[in-house]
């Protein structure tokens, strides 16, 4: 299916990647429509527990040429997120059709029917392109069925049912995973004078706010730190030749780096007896750090560990077996009598039902969530693209620049390669991720750490330069990259395009 110039664009979910996309094929002369589902936009922000924050920081999360017109949290609410996007979509005069499920995608000859309902009932339009923009996250919360539960007396829901936090007062709470969204719950539990018992089979590596005294977002996020990640592919001969004949200093730089977060970890137990001791040892990994470095990799809630040290939060490494009528059963023959039981374990894999059948295969059949080409692209999917299953700590760049990918091809500007070597690329970076990532079920879908490596092979095959700060080489390699250092990329593109004869090419790299 080709694309056919004029046609317009459908967007499929309203959240932070949809928006993103739908503003970057405007300002690249494309009609976009974006169709959400429910009464608001934001995505899984629209679906969030109370209190939460962005673990990112506020001048790192919001479109390059948009910046918050009002000044949120240093780490925004859920709420002002959601302010903050409903703004950008009036102020930039986006087409958003809140309320509009889509309920089937067609293939013709012309592009794609979309059939979708709303309060008027069923209707059909037609469009020349799909973006897929349904969320990672914004599936079903995984529950499993465990022995005995439905004798259990008490409550057992998952954070996504948590919709004000008195639920915790006076309450015997069993908080179950080790995400971000189950260290908020165990956090918040003990705020309200909750008995909090967390229980988890593996303790996850979590990111300190600060970092002997440097607020994270500095090491993390300058090339000097994102250099050091181990990623499927480096832009550079002089990242490659570190990676791959040097490996010994990255592994030992990664080393280091662990052994200041166990330390710092380590600090809430000074002076304190073998019990706070113990406590903390059994949320300290036993595994190495990189693995851990994906999706869900969580910031620490500033009061987790101070809790666990202190024993308003106990943790029990171990694994849920079932239920009694008034307890939660581990498998390692512990019992603990609960009132309040939050199964925190992740979201379910994305998944299509308005898509033909034989794409949706393509799509849901594995366990880590669909990978794709630049994270963009399926080259047995035509006339589709997604935004957003580029999923990383600068996610919104991410999207950006990937949307100004998409305008080139769109356009004839960019020629993609051979089915067989997308393909090719797809399942070199699937095998990648799958030895040196943890398991999750958005694992092929995400770019994690490794968001500058994308950003910068993205920037490359469009020909714009990824060295955002230079001519101040201090700058390049010590400084902090956040979306405005990406400001202006669609017009750099464009203006180098109209002097380009041929084609351009991607880069013989994987990503």
């Amino acid at each position: 299916m080709q694309y056919k110039n004029g046609m317009p664009i459908a967007i499929i979910g309203a959240g932070i990647s949809g928006i993103t996309t739908a503003h970057i094929l405007k300002k690249n002369g494309f009609q976009a429509v974006v169709f959400e589902k429910s009464e608001k936009l934001g995505g899984v922000w629209a679906l969030a527990y109370p209190n939460v924050h962005l673990q990112n920081i506020r001048e790192q999360y919001h479109l390059s040429d948009f910046p918050w017109p009002f000044t949120p949290d240093l780490h925004p609410t859920g709420e002002q997120i959601l302010n903050y996007l409903e703004q950008a979509v009036n102020h930039l005069k986006l087409d958003v059709r809140l309320n509009h499920e889509v309920i089937e995608l067609k293939e013709t000859e012309d592009g794609w029917l979309l059939k979708y309902k709303n309060q008027d009932g069923v209707r059909e339009e037609l469009f020349g392109y799909v973006v897929m923009s349904v969320g990672q996250y914004t599936e079903g919360k995984y529950q499993p069925e465990f022995p005995g539960i439905e004798d259990f007396g008490g409550k057992i829901i998952t954070e996504r049912d948590v919709h004000a936090l008195d639920i915790f007062d006076n309450q015997r709470v069993v908080i179950v995973g080790f995400g971000k969204s189950a260290l908020d719950m165990a956090t918040f539990a003990a705020k309200q004078g909750a008995q909090v018992n967390h229980v988890f089979r593996t303790p996850r590596w979590l990111i300190p706010e600060w970092i002997l005294g440097v607020h994270f977002t500095y090491p993390l996020f300058s090339r000097f730190g994102t250099v050091m990640m181990t990623s499927w592919s480096h832009p550079t001969a002089i990242e490659r030749f570190l990676h791959n004949r040097l490996g010994f200093i990255v592994s030992g730089f990664w080393d280091l780096i662990a052994s200041i977060f166990r330390f710092q970890v380590q600090r809430n137990v000074s002076g304190k007896d073998q019990a706070a001791q113990s406590r903390i040892k059994a949320v300290q990994p036993d595994h190495k750090l990189l693995p851990d470095l994906r999706s869900a990799t969580a910031v620490a809630p500033e009061d987790y560990y101070p809790f666990i040290a202190e024993g308003k939060i106990s943790p029990h490494r171990a694994e849920l077996s079932g239920f009694s009528p008034e307890a939660v059963k581990l498998k390692n023959g512990c019992e603990i009598p609960c009132d309040l039981v939050i199964l925190s374990l992740g979201s379910q894999a994305p998944i299509f039902p308005f898509l033909p059948d034989k794409y949706r295969k393509i799509l849901e059949t594995e366990p880590d969530g669909v990978q794709l080409y630049r994270h963009l692209l399926h080259p047995r999917i035509p006339g589709i693209a997604f935004a957003g299953f580029n999923h990383g700590y600068m996610h919104v760049p991410a999207v950006e620049i990937a949307a100004q990918w998409l305008c080139a091809y769109l356009r004839g500007e960019l020629e993609l390669p051979s089915s067989e070597n997308m393909e090719k690329s797809i399942e070199c970076i699937r095998q990648w991720k799958r030895a040196n990532i943890q398991f999750e079920p958005s694992r092929s879908c995400a770019v994690n750490t490794r968001f500058q490596q994308y950003i910068d092979i993205m920037l490359k095959d469009l020909g714009v330069s990824p060295y955002r700060k230079l001519p101040n080489i201090f700058a390049e390699i010590f400084g902090r990259y956040q979306p405005s250092d990406y400001l202006g990329v669609c017009e750099e593109y464009n203006h180098k395009n109209k002097s380009r004869s041929t084609p351009l090419h991607p880069l013989p790299l994987d990503t």
